[in-house]
């Protein structure tokens, strides 16, 4: 072989050994265990051959299996910087989303850095493939039947009897189930696969055990309406410290001073995975007994019918109607939320509102919800999920509240621009509970007021600043003539199922009242 051949063929080798080491030095991956290393290198030494046989260009290959790990490694050290997590499985499912919806992604990773980056690769890759010499003769159709045959055996492994075989193989690795622990003992690549092997052997046991029948409590002539919003990022900021002024968010003082009950709501996820968070206070299962499933539950678990609260209602003759003012596809909530027992989902088609910056406001959606409970009647369930003050909170759009704008100076926070724009938001869904408070008690009917944070937003900057690391968001119940307020810390997992009970009345023997009193018993 010539001398520039084989400067061509170690050059590939040589990008496609650091397409391995690149994302292994962001997870912190040890070099223990020949079945881990060979495990976690085969997909990127299963790309480079691929590719080297289809073109006969090692470089090219090298070159381009680099860039798709590259990418990799910018995604998880993005994650774990913003979302304190590193790639998960599930992430799969998402990936069409950066391209539907790229202005939820980019701009945390960096728009910049990933399109110079993509447009630097495509470049180059493109000018390897019309320069470089081939150094052996292209064999694309092989290579095409080589791909069809592993996609072939992907299919018979991912049925049983072989999905069964192949966890149970991949078991002897002994996984934690924790992704921050997998990366660093099997390394990234090799974590991915085991727990995508593990999970969906797992699933159909744990989806017929959630599928049980729900219990169904008391149908109540009177049955009060329940509205339950889900709030994109809400928790109560002046936790900060503070320069975050004291009047921030008067709606939700006033709610929480009339309230039931409120506190601390302990979610299953920071900064993004809002689904999580969701899933938990719809069903009331707690992320325990979900598995690997744990990390994105729509992901495949919740495509089938799944008991839920949701359930509980529709089952007592409750309408139960879903609100959410995006793309109705986004985590695949049109399959998941008909399995948790929606009657109707309605998104920004049916809202007529923009499905891109700037969303529909909170003050806004809140009219819209009173609209549609006074059409569905006196009986009727509305999970509400917001958009309006979903991140990224970029520099650029309207003029930020002079009254928030006042409170630091944006230079002497990390992400203070951020921070302030977020806030403003946060006014904002401080006036979602200023209409739908006085909206609900126009009506007289015992309306149920439920409102709550998906989880904190992703501002790790701005909160190390103010030395914030707590990882809870905010809740509030809101029924009419309730007794005086309780503060009760909840899990997201009891939250939905405290409203339904109070809604139902009895639930498994216990009173509604009995059951409130003891949560509300310090543990």
């Amino acid at each position: 072989m010539e001398p520039l051949a084989l400067l061509h063929l170690g050059a590939g080798f040589a990008l496609a050994a650091l397409a391995w080491l690149l994302p292994r030095h962001i997870a912190g991956a040890r070099w223990t265990g020949t079945v881990p290393l060979l495990l976690d290198a085969a997909p990127l030494a299963l790309g480079v051959a691929l590719l080297s046989l289809a073109t006969g260009r090692p470089l090219f290959a090298g070159l381009i299996v680099l860039a798709l790990a590259a990418g990799f490694a910018l995604a998880d050290h993005t994650m774990r910087q913003t979302l304190r997590e590193p790639v998960v499985f599930s992430e799969s499912v998402e990936l069409p989303q950066v391209f539907t919806h790229p202005h939820l992604y980019l701009p945390f990773a960096g728009p910049g850095l990933v399109l110079g980056g993509a447009a630097a690769a495509v470049s180059v890759a493109a000018a390897l493939l019309v320069f470089e010499p081939p150094l052996w003769t292209p064999r694309p159709a092989l290579a095409l039947i080589i791909v069809t045959l592993l996609a072939i055996a992907a299919g018979l492994i991912a049925r049983e009897p072989l999905l069964g075989r192949a966890a149970a193989m991949a078991r002897r690795l002994k996984p934690s189930g924790e992704p921050f622990a997998d990366a660093v003992a099997l390394g990234p690549f090799a974590m991915l696969l085991i727990h995508a092997l593990i999970a969906p052997a797992e699933r159909p046991a744990r989806q017929c055990a959630l599928g049980a029948p729900s219990v169904v409590g008391q149908r109540r002539g009177d049955a009060a309406p329940i509205v339950l919003v889900q709030c994109e990022s809400f928790f109560d900021a002046r936790r900060l410290g503070p320069p975050i002024g004291r009047d921030l968010l008067p709606a939700f003082d006033e709610c929480r001073a009339a309230a039931a009950f409120s506190g601390r709501l302990e979610v299953p996820g920071w900064g993004a995975n809002t689904m999580r968070t969701e899933f938990a206070v719809l069903t009331g299962i707690p992320e325990t007994e979900l598995g690997y499933d744990r990390f994105n539950p729509y992901y495949a678990l919740a495509r089938v019918p799944i008991a839920s609260q949701v359930c509980r209602l529709r089952d007592a003759g409750y309408r139960t109607i879903c609100v959410h003012p995006f793309d109705r596809r986004f985590f695949r909530r049109d399959l998941a939320m008909p399995a948790l027992g929606f009657d109707t989902f309605l998104d920004h088609k049916a809202l007529g509102v923009s499905c891109r910056p700037p969303y529909c406001s909170d003050p806004d959606l809140a009219h819209h919800v009173l609209r549609l409970l006074g059409e569905a009647g006196p009986r009727s369930f509305i999970f509400v999920i917001t958009m309006g003050n979903h991140g990224p909170w970029l520099a650029k759009g309207p003029p930020i509240d002079s009254r928030i704008a006042r409170l630091f100076a944006t230079e002497t926070v990390p992400d203070g621009t951020a921070l302030q724009r977020y806030l403003d938001g946060l006014r904002r869904s401080d006036e979602m509970l200023a209409v739908l408070m006085p909206g609900l008690e126009q009506r007289r009917d015992g309306a149920i007021l439920g409102f709550y944070g998906d989880h904190l937003p992703s501002l790790s900057q701005a909160f190390a600043h103010f030395g914030f690391v707590e990882p809870h968001s905010d809740y509030v119940v809101w029924p009419q003539g309730a007794a005086a307020p309780l503060r009760r810390d909840l899990p997201a997992h009891q939250l939905g199922r405290m409203i339904v009970d109070q809604a139902l009345g009895p639930h498994s023997g216990i009173a509604a009242d009995e059951m409130m009193r003891a949560l509300a018993t310090p543990s």
